[in-house]
C-alpha cells in the first residue's frame, strides 16, 4: 500500500512539472504610457522555477531580477534608475501570450506580450 501511495505521489509531481509553463525565448509587445506606446522585447530563460533575462525598449535593455515561474504565474522585478518595478504575470493556456501587470512609483500598467515566431 505504501509503495502504491509513493508511486501516485511521484506521478502527480511529474504531471505538475509537465504542466508548468515555459517562457524561454523572445516575447514582444508594447505598453501604453502618457507619451504613447513603448515597444518592449523580453528575452526569458527558465530553468525549473528560476527565470532570468532582459527587457529591452528603444531606450535600452535592463536585466530582470528575482524571476520565478510557478505553474502559469511569472513574477520578477526590474530596476530602473533606482526604482524597483514589480511584475506579476500569467502565461495563457496555449503558452503564446503573457499578461503582465507592472507596478511602480507611477502606479500600475497592464499589457500583453506575445511569443515571437522564430
Amino acid at each position: 500500500m505504501r509503495r502504491m501511495l509513493i508511486a501516485c505521489v511521484m506521478v502527480l509531481m511529474t504531471a505538475t512539472l509537465a504542466l508548468a509553463a515555459d517562457v524561454t525565448g523572445k516575447w514582444v509587445g508594447s505598453v501604453e504610457t502618457p507619451n504613447g506606446p513603448i515597444e518592449l522585447t523580453y528575452e526569458f530563460k527558465s530553468e525549473g522555477e528560476v527565470v532570468t533575462g532582459t527587457v529591452a525598449s528603444p531606450m535600452g535593455a535592463l536585466p530582470i531580477s528575482d524571476g520565478k515561474l510557478v505553474g502559469d504565474t511569472l513574477t520578477y522585478t526590474v530596476n530602473l534608475e533606482g526604482a524597483t518595478i514589480t511584475h506579476e504575470a500569467k502565461v495563457n493556456a496555449t503558452g503564446d501570450e503573457i499578461a503582465i501587470k507592472a507596478t511602480g512609483d507611477w502606479g500600475v500598467s497592464e499589457y500583453v506580450v506575445k511569443k515571437a515566431v522564430q
